[in-house]
């Protein structure tokens, strides 16, 4: 998969239902090679349509669940106690 086919998803948390956003850009280890953190990013449109990023999380690549056709799923991890 292209990662700009990536990037059309919908990325949901699976344990509220909730719209998080898109993924807007990925850190890799280059030292593996596979991605590290997802940047997801709610996006809003301007007056002049230009696409604009608001509220960028950053997620673990560990916490996708699964990569469907249209959405991926996220599962937060709980916090170490």
């Amino acid at each position: 998969m292209r990662f700009s086919e990536f990037q059309k998803k919908e990325v949901i948390d699976m344990q509220r239902g909730k719209f998080l956003g898109f993924i807007q850009d990925a850190a890799i280890d280059i030292t593996i090679g596979k991605i590290d953190t997802l940047h997801i990013g709610d996006t809003e449109r301007s007056l002049f349509m230009e696409m604009r990023v608001k509220d960028q999380k950053q997620f673990g690549y560990d916490e996708v669940v699964t990569i469907g056709k249209d959405i991926v799923l996220i599962k937060k991890k709980e916090p170490k106690k």
